[in-house]
C-alpha cells in the first residue's frame, strides 16, 4: 500500500502540475498578472517568489491539487488601481478568458499525446488479438466466430491488443448493436453485427470481454531463449540467445511454468540443450535473489521466446499514432462519462483516490511503459472530466462565460453561489459513491 500511495502521489503532482502550469502559460501570454502557482493545498512547505514577474511558486503540504491564482478585481479587498486593471482576469474578454481556462485540460490532453508518443517510439509489445473460442449464452455466440480467430476492430475502433477489445466493448454499452471485424485463420476477413439490446454486466464480476463471450487465447512460449540478462546464472553458465531448451534433469521440457518452479528452487540443474543442430549439456546453478516478499527464490535471468512482437516507430510515425491513440481514447473517455450519466455503465465502476492509487501502483509495478499507458489515460480522464459543466470545474467556468456572452453581463456573484454550491454537492455525492465502492473492493 506505502508502494502504490507513492506512485499515487507522485501521478497526481505530474498531472496537476501540467493542468496549472496549462492555465499558467496561456495566462501570462494574455497579459494577466498570476500571484501564486502552487501544487497541492495546505500549509505552505517551500516557495519561491520570481523577481521578473512576482508570481509566488510553492508547493503545499497535501499533494491531491493545485491552483493558480490570478489577480482579479472580484477577489480584491481594495479597488484595483487603473494599472493593475490591465492585469486583471475578470477585465479581460470573454475569449482570453476562455482561452486560459481551456489550457488546463488542453494542458493534460497534450501531456496524455507526449507520452503516447514516446511510448510509441520506444516500442510497444503487440500481443495477438485471437480468440480461442466463444463462451455459450453471450453475444458474441449469436454469430459463427471461428476459432482462433483475429479480432481486426470493433465499431470504429482499430483493435491492437486485448485492452483495446474491453475500451470498445464498454463504449458500445447502450448501443442497439456491434459491428466485428475478424480475420480467420484462413486470413479471410469479415464483418458482422451483432445485437446487443439485452447486453448488460456487472463490471465487478467480469470483464466486458469475457461478458461479452470472447475467451482470449493465451501468449504461446516456446522453449527457444530469446534474451539473457547480463552477468546472470544463464550467461555464466555459458547459454546463448536461441538455445533451445530439450531437456532439464533428464526430464523432457514440457512448458516454462514447471521450469520456472524448478529454477526457483535455486538447486542445480542439468539442461539438455539444442545450438546449431547439436545437442549439449549444460550446468545451470541459479542465483538465489530476494522477491518482492522478501523470500530467496533462484533466478536463471533468461526470457522465452513467444508469438508476440515488439513494434517500434520513428519519431515522424511515432507522434502521428500518438495522436491517434490520443483521440480514440479521448472518445472512449467521453463516452464512459455519457454512458455513466444515462445508466448504460454502472456507478460501480468509479473508482476513488484508493481505487486510482492501487492502480496506480499495479501499473508501475508492471513496467514503466504499463506505467506511462496508465498516466496517459489518467491525464485524458482528468481533462476531460475537468470540462463537465460544474461550476467548481473549468467546464463550469466555461458555462458561466458562454451564459455572459449571451446575455451581455456576467451573472451576479449570488447566483454563482448557488450554481457553486449545487456542483459542490454533486462532486461529494460522486466522490462519496467512488469511496463506497473502493471500500467495497478492499472487502
Amino acid at each position: 500500500m506505502i508502494w502504490s500511495t507513492i506512485i499515487f502521489l507522485i501521478t497526481i503532482t505530474i498531472l496537476v502540475s501540467f493542468h496549472e502550469y496549462g492555465h499558467f502559460i496561456i495566462a501570462r501570454l494574455c497579459g494577466v498578472r498570476v500571484e501564486q502557482f502552487s501544487i497541492g493545498f495546505g500549509k505552505n512547505l517551500w516557495s519561491y517568489i520570481s523577481k521578473k514577474s512576482g508570481t509566488k511558486f510553492s508547493i503545499s503540504l497535501i499533494p491531491l491539487g493545485g491552483y493558480v491564482k490570478m489577480l482579479d478585481g472580484r477577489n480584491s479587498a481594495h479597488p484595483l488601481s487603473d494599472t493593475d486593471i490591465n492585469f486583471s482576469f475578470n477585465h479581460k474578454s470573454i475569449a482570453k478568458r476562455a482561452a486560459i481556462i481551456l489550457a488546463g485540460p488542453i494542458a493534460n490532453f497534450l501531456l496524455a499525446l507526449i507520452i503516447y508518443w514516446i511510448i510509441f517510439q520506444i516500442g510497444v509489445v503487440r500481443y495477438p488479438v485471437v480468440i480461442d473460442k466463444i463462451l455459450p449464452n453471450t453475444p458474441a455466440a449469436t454469430i459463427n466466430i471461428p476459432p482462433q480467430s483475429e479480432l481486426k476492430a470493433i465499431n470504429d475502433f482499430k483493435i491492437e491488443s486485448w485492452s483495446d477489445v474491453n475500451s470498445a466493448l464498454i463504449a458500445a454499452l447502450g448501443n442497439d448493436i456491434v459491428n466485428i471485424e475478424y480475420q480467420t485463420q484462413n486470413k479471410d476477413i469479415y464483418q458482422q453485427s451483432i445485437n446487443i439490446v439485452d447486453w448488460h454486466f456487472d463490471i465487478e464480476k467480469e470483464s466486458a470481454i469475457i461478458s461479452f463471450g470472447f475467451h482470449p487465447a493465451k501468449v504461446i512460449f516456446y522453449p527457444t531463449i530469446s534474451k539473457i540478462i547480463s552477468n546472470s546464472a544463464a550467461e555464466l553458465a555459458g547459454l546463448k540467445v536461441g538455445d533451445e531448451i530439450v531437456t532439464y534433469n533428464n526430464i523432457q521440457f514440457d512448458n516454462w511454468d514447471n521450469f520456472s518452479a524448478l529454477i526457483r528452487t535455486a538447486k542445480p540443474i542439468t539442461l539438455g540443450i539444442k545450438r546449431d543442430n547439436q545437442l549439449l549439456s549444460i550446468e545451470l546453478e541459479p542465483k538465489q535473489e530476494l522477491d518482492h516478499n522478501g523470500q530467496l527464490i533462484g533466478i536463471a535471468g533468461i526470457y522465452p521466446s513467444n508469438n508476440t512482437s515488439v513494434k517500434q516507430y520513428d519519431i515522424v510515425s511515432a507522434f502521428l499514432k500518438g495522436s491517434e491513440q490520443t483521440i480514440s481514447t479521448m472518445r472512449i473517455v467521453m463516452r464512459s462519462f455519457y454512458q455513466l450519466m444515462n445508466g448504460a455503465l454502472s456507478i460501480k465502476s468509479l473508482s476513488g483516490p484508493v481505487g486510482i492509487a492501487q492502480s496506480a501502483g499495479q501499473s508501475a509495478h508492471n513496467g514503466m511503459i504499463s506505467y506511462l499507458y496508465f498516466l496517459a489515460f489518467i491525464s485524458i480522464s482528468l481533462g476531460i472530466m475537468n470540462l463537465l459543466p460544474l461550476p467548481i470545474l473549468d467546464g463550469g467556468h466555461l458555462l458561466f462565460l458562454l451564459i455572459e456572452k449571451l446575455k451581455g453581463s456576467p451573472l451576479t456573484d449570488a447566483q454563482q453561489n448557488v450554481f457553486y454550491r449545487i456542483g459542490f454537492l454533486f462532486l461529494i455525492i460522486l466522490l462519496g459513491i467512488a469511496l463506497f465502492n473502493d471500500f467495497i473492493r478492499l472487502l
